[in-house]
């Protein structure tokens, strides 16, 4: 396409704007690589002359210069490495203001990246008085801020947001469209007047998103909250709540904003694929050494360090799987179970060679267990079943999965200790939990209690997207106003805009939700909902769209999302005839971003995103109106980026609306046309 003049202009600005720095970056390395070279063999050199020397005097007075050598090799290694970084991704947004001085105008540009370099007017994101300008202001706005002791006043002159890979711009995002360069060029869309900036170009599909570049005032403010505050975030799908989070620990790991070292944080998750996701994403943001661990991950190494022949027990426990019933572990994770064997442990009746057996005396009471539960979801038949259960693990001295976390709390409450995962004996200094709507009162105590202060929190979650029926998950008013988080102090903050999903896409989800939560949104086609009378016209359905997609989006990952595994493992084998090797089955194990079509569950996506998505057959039997399946069909529906399609035969879903209504584009066997403009 042929781009306006004016935004023309502005991108070779942007382009030449890029090739000098890049020039400055390359000369800088190239002078520091020698300056480098020559303090490590200046340093060398001292170290001979230490070892050569005879009097104590002349080796004291060497000592002292080659520690200085050495301090200064190390200073100019750490700044080659951070050059180094800027040479691939230099900066990701630039902001020209004009202030007045002396009462003339004049103009001063900033770059924002994730290191500092004040040759190439780069600054780190991180330092919050410069980069809120950024943040907080608009293209045009006047702003008045305290920056550095002192009062700045101005206007936002430009304000760009840019995608840079491996020294070269990729995408421009500014007030005259967004645009991204192609092999025949540049091309993109021309911005209205008034239109927001920053939306995902087609080009960045099956990529992380430039996430640094798109954080909203909200968000920021968010961020940059006091390093000695507990953060709660709750927000929609697709709101940017984890980016929220892991933007805030990377800010927290500046040296200007706290003292705290990337090995002493821990962000966990609940799922290996989201693992695998957030792992992808923190060097974008300058993150390095910090432990990613699912929950029961960092229960594993924690116990692992706790009971066993040569750890403070002594205890070695086997791992095997006694199957416990959902009932059982409802009870396990229980309020009431956590209340009585935290007073049982007080009353110092823990036994360390038999901790399970601190469970066992408490369950061994069933009414006095009955008394403390207020969820009303209990009996004694189950709390006998949890007895039993957990007798059966004590007989053959085995550890089930359902006990892990009581196992970790009972440790925690006899001050045995917590441990991080290179095996050092302390708590966390800031730990980031993803998803604790499905953490029991259990676990979420066990994470409280792996960090010295619970100002050294920040905790995100969505109870529209809660996946386990058993969690207990208390709500977030009971969270905020826990002893531990009201006394160090807590910020709880509500995103209610999806960055995700389009408008129509969100209506949707909100209506299987049943709240109406989405404020406002970016426009898109309604889902496309081919309800269907048999499987094999629902087969064809899927396969057509599917193929229409990946034409149209080529060099993208697709996500066909299943109710369970085995009916994404029977899906693959529908799709394999037509797609090969495009279409791959996914798990916890095998699940990769490669472009092509990924066919998974529900559980296996939370947390994730794909530009488009094919939620395979939601009818009755797999989503009956019940919370659980409400929150399942959000979560699958709220995966989807730009195009949501919806294929069922037999009884649909009571949780969707009706295939006429405005929500969707209901298309049914006789009315069906292939046609692309309804992709």
């Amino acid at each position: 396409m042929s781009l306006p003049d004016d935004a023309q202009r502005l991108i070779e600005e942007e382009e030449q704007t890029l090739v000098t720095v890049m020039q400055s970056l390359r000369e800088q390395f190239a002078i520091g690589t020698e300056r480098y070279q020559m303090e490590t063999a200046r340093a060398r050199d001292l170290t001979a002359q230490i070892v050569n020397a005879r009097r104590d005097v002349d080796k004291q007075m060497l000592a002292s210069d080659e520690a200085v050598s050495h301090s200064l090799s190390e200073a100019k290694r750490e700044e080659l490495r951070s050059i180094d970084r800027l040479l691939d991704k230099p900066y990701f947004a630039r902001i020209v203001l004009e202030e007045d001085k002396d009462g003339r105008p004049y103009e001063i540009e900033y770059k924002l990246g994730t290191a500092a370099n004040t040759d190439c007017r780069i600054i780190d994101w991180r330092r919050a008085p410069i980069a809120k300008l950024y943040y907080e202001y608009k293209e045009g706005e006047e702003y008045c801020e305290l920056i550095q002791g002192r009062e700045r006043n101005g206007i936002i002159k430009t304000r760009n947001k840019l995608g840079i890979s491996s020294g070269i711009l990729e995408r421009v995002s500014c007030r005259y469209g967004d645009f991204f360069r192609t092999d025949k060029g540049w091309s993109g869309t021309v911005r209205e007047p008034g239109q927001a900036t920053g939306e995902r170009q087609a080009s960045e599909y099956g990529a992380l998103r430039n996430i640094l570049s798109l954080i909203t005032p909200e968000q920021f403010r968010t961020i940059t909250e006091d390093a000695e505050t507990a953060v709660l975030i709750q927000g929609i799908a697709g709101s940017g709540k984890t980016t929220v989070a892991l933007h805030r620990l990377a800010w927290l790991l500046h040296e200007d904003n706290s003292d705290i070292k990337p090995k002493e944080a821990l962000v966990l998750v609940l799922s290996r694929a989201f693992k695998r996701y957030v792992r992808g994403v923190l060097p974008q943001l300058a993150i390095e050494n910090v432990d990613v661990l699912t929950y029961f991950e960092w229960t594993q190494w924690t116990l692992r360090r706790l009971f066993g022949p040569d750890t403070p027990t002594g205890v070695a426990l086997r791992r095997e799987r006694i199957a416990a019933h959902p009932g059982v572990r409802r009870v396990k994770r229980s309020p009431a179970l956590l209340v009585l064997l935290e007073s049982h442990i007080a009353e110092g009746r823990l036994n360390l060679q038999r901790p399970l057996s601190a469970v066992l005396d408490v369950l061994a009471q069933p009414n006095k267990f009955l008394e403390h539960d207020r969820s009303g979801l209990l009996d004694r038949e189950l709390v006998q079943q949890a007895a039993e259960h957990t007798r059966a693990c004590l007989e053959h001295d085995t550890l089930d999965t359902a006990d892990d976390a009581l196992l970790l709390r009972i440790a925690q409450v006899a001050q045995l200790g917590t441990f991080r995962k290179d095996g050092t004996p302390l708590p966390y200094r800031h730990v980031v939990a993803d998803e604790i709507q499905d953490f029991s009162p259990v676990e979420l105590e066990t994470i409280l209690a792996s960090v010295q202060d619970a100002s050294q929190l920040t905790l995100v979650g969505d109870t529209h997207q809660q996946l386990g029926r058993n969690a207990g998950f208390p709500g977030w008013e009971a969270l905020r106003a826990h002893p531990e988080l009201a006394e160090a102090g807590v910020v709880f903050s509500s995103l209610t805009v999806s960055h995700r999903s389009t408008l129509p896409i969100m209506r949707l989800a909100d209506h299987v939700a049943g709240n109406p939560r989405t404020t406002e949104g970016r426009p898109g086609k309604a889902p496309i909902w081919f309800k269907c009378r048999q499987e094999n016209e629902g087969v064809r359905q899927a396969i057509q769209w599917l193929g229409r997609v990946l034409e149209r989006f080529p060099g993208t990952l697709a996500a066909v999302v299943c109710r369970t595994l085995g009916e994404a493992k029977h899906v693959q084998s529908l799709l394999e005839p037509t797609f090969g090797s495009a279409v791959r089955y996914g798990d916890d194990d095998t699940f990769t971003f490669e472009e092509g079509i990924v066919v998974t569950d529900v559980r296996r996506v939370k947390g994730l995103e794909f530009p488009n998505v094919l939620i395979w057959n939601p009818d009755a039997r797999s989503y009956p109106a019940r919370e659980q399946s409400r929150n399942m069909l959000y979560v699958a529906m709220t995966r989807a980026e730009e195009l949501l399609c919806i294929v069922t035969w037999g009884e649909a879903s009571p949780l969707l609306p009706p295939v006429t209504s405005k929500l969707v584009r209901g298309f049914e066997p006789d009315a069906i046309e292939e046609d692309d403009s309804d992709d």
